[in-house]
Order: C-alpha cells, then structure tokens, then sequence
C-alpha cells in the first residue's frame, strides 16, 4: 500500500515535468531530475538486496560522477559497490540441539506466574485471550 501510493505520486511528479517542462525554473527541474535518479537507484538497490547487484553495480559509477558534478567530491553523498550476487543456501541443521539445563538434562520447565484458564476457559470471568494481553489492567476495574 505504502509502495503503491509512492509510485503513484512519483507518476504523477513525471506526468507533470512532462505536460510542463517549460514552465519549471532550473531549480525545479533539477530537484525533478535528482527525484527520479534516486528512484531508479532505489529501485536498483531494492533488486540488488534481493540478490541481482549487477545493474545497481553498474549504475553506481554513473550516479557517483552525476553527484560529483553538482556537488563536488563528496564522499557522504557516493554509493558504493555492493559485493556480488548472494546466493541462497537451502537451510540444513548442522548439529544435534543439546536441552537447555545442563544440570539435570531437561529442556526448560519454567512454570508461568500467569493463572491458568479454568474448564469454561475464562480466567477471574474475562476470556483467557483478554486476560493474557490486558490481564493485569482488570484487576483495577
């Protein structure tokens, strides 16, 4: 929803310099021109998590010299190269899970300080669901 609304408004930010390019002062089209390189480069960076860092790679060194002219070098404002492409490695347990006590070799048996719900499963008359999330704030009612 978030991402959707974004690409709307950035639609209609070209759609605009499109139907009134003359009409912009430098200012404005230049703040329209760096919109838009960020947003192809964060469209290239989100591809570049998702593991494909070729093109946000290759369109690094452009942005850089892009920033580069308008503000001078500035190593704040650089991106950098991102390392290659992860692959992604099926999961595989590597070793036997040992219980949590040492002592007495069981797995932990730490009892609740909540109360448990009764047969009805209702615990002081509220559902067992409201008493677990608000539980504490009835007692005052």
């Amino acid at each position: 929803m978030k991402r959707a609304s974004l690409v709307l408004i950035f639609a209609a930010l070209v759609l605009i310099q499109a139907a009134s390019c003359v009409a912009l002062s430098d200012y404005q089209k230049g703040v329209l021109d760096g919109l838009s390189k960020g947003w192809s480069m964060a469209q290239k960076y989100d591809m570049a998590v998702g593991g494909d860092s070729a093109s946000y790679n290759q369109a690094v060194p452009g942005y850089n010299s892009w920033i580069e002219a308008i503000f001078g070098r500035n190593e704040s404002l650089m991106l950098k190269v991102l390392p290659g492409s992860r692959r992604i490695e099926a999961y595989a347990i590597g070793r036997t899970f040992t219980p949590v006590h040492s002592i007495d070799e069981s797995w932990n048996q730490t009892n609740s300080l909540l109360p448990d719900p009764d047969a009805s499963g209702l615990i002081g008359g509220y559902p067992a669901e409201t008493y677990y999330s608000i539980g504490p704030a009835l007692a005052n009612f």
